[in-house]
């Protein structure tokens, strides 16, 4: 029998801590590639929040492509249902971040590797559930799959870019200098 494939609590926990693993291990796989820029254009090449926004982007992007090939013939969710989960949750999991991490280091001041760390956790979670309650009660629109399409492409390019030529922004300074 075909279900929505909305994700169980047990399985938005079991995802969240395989992503969290690949996004921790992300974080030198640069450095281990000996400063490769193919690899570079997709994970972290220095400190920045930039940066670092690019293993919350990345791994969940590839992570979406491939649950949605183990479970299409499982599943009644259309397509166009898990490209627009799928779109927002790879937008909700960078922008929590920068939300949660510019509002307990800007507002209380604190510097923290663990809590950074526990931040990419969290905010895999948050955007595993709201991708779960899409899956759940959204209804198939192509035109928001295609506007989702386009705005993870734009999304993807804007990292490519951004890593090659970084604006003058704070985002995009090294913050352990």
């Amino acid at each position: 029998m075909k279900n929505t494939c909305a994700f169980t609590t047990m399985k938005k926990f079991i995802y969240t801590l395989m992503l969290g693993i690949v996004a921790v291990f992300s974080h030198f796989v640069y450095e281990l590639s000996g400063r490769n820029l193919i690899i570079g254009l997709f994970n972290p090449v220095n400190e920045s929040v930039w940066e670092h926004l690019k293993f919350m982007f990345f791994p969940f992007l590839l992570w979406w492509i491939a649950i949605y090939q183990i479970n299409k013939n499982k599943c009644e969710t259309t397509l166009s249902t898990w490209i627009v989960s799928a779109a927002i949750s790879i937008v909700t999991a960078p922008l929590s971040v920068l939300l949660l991490f510019y509002s307990y280091t800007g507002a209380f001041g604190i510097e923290s590797v663990i809590i950074d760390i526990l931040l990419a956790f969290i905010c895999y979670f948050i955007a595993l559930c709201v991708a779960s309650h899409f899956l759940k009660y959204s209804a198939p629109n192509n035109w928001a799959a295609i506007i989702s399409v386009i705005v993870i492409v734009i999304i993807f390019i804007m990292f490519v870019v951004f890593t090659i030529n970084p604006p003058e922004l704070p985002i995009f300074y090294n913050n352990s200098n």
